[in-house]
């Protein structure tokens, strides 16, 4: 998960796969405490409604890697720059949740999930400050909740509709990855390519 530029001896291919590998082992670590909570049913669908609508760097990743060997080297050559650059953020990333305890990594992967589920942000944030995951008030006795609301819908802004959601729901292709299997790279690579293909046919 180390996102490292691509080495003089290292094919473009095998940097690809590199890369594909970094971002679903960042998939995993960024939502970690939120998928070992969740049975298989609801595993369901993770993956592929991440790849389509979330704007974290590892997804942002992946939507490229999908397709680079499908185009053309011309294309592959001017894909290159923000397929680095992503990589970039992606490293900036990970850096970003190793200084945050696996409590704060919670919040965003378990408000995502209570949004697929039908919850409004409001609902969330009640929902977490009730159980204890986020603080009420701060040292000051401050009402914490509207800056919570607002780091909430921070993390939903690019999320569909709960009425879009539950259509999606209904698709053939609300399905994800075997994250049993997520070091196998030619796994890695036919499954997300899959995932990939069937989101590109729904637009």
């Amino acid at each position: 998960m180390q996102f490292l530029p691509k080495l003089e001896n290292q094919t473009e291919n095998e940097y690809i796969k590199e890369l594909m590998a970094d971002c679903l082992d960042l998939h995993v670590f960024a939502k970690s405490e939120t998928i070992q909570t969740l049975d298989e049913k609801n595993q369901t669908g993770i993956m592929s409604f991440y790849l389509e609508y979330s704007d974290e760097p590892q997804y942002e990743l992946l939507r490229l890697l999908g397709f680079y060997s499908e185009i053309n080297p011309e294309a592959q050559k001017d894909m290159l720059p923000k397929i680095n650059k992503l990589a970039d953020e992606a490293r900036a990333y990970v850096s970003k949740l190793n200084n945050q305890s696996p409590e704060i990594r919670r919040v965003r992967g378990s408000a995502e999930y209570l949004y697929l589920e039908g919850s409004s942000p409001e609902e969330i944030v009640t929902e977490m400050i009730d159980t204890g995951v986020l603080e009420e008030f701060d040292i000051n006795k401050t009402n914490l909740f509207e800056n919570h609301l607002n780091k909430i819908k921070t993390y939903l802004k690019n999320f569909p509709s709960h009425s879009k959601i539950e259509e999606i729901k209904q698709e053939d292709d609300w399905d994800t990855l075997d994250l049993g299997a997520i070091e196998v790279l030619d796994k890695i690579d036919n499954d997300l390519r899959s995932i990939l293909v069937k989101q590109k046919n729904l637009h």
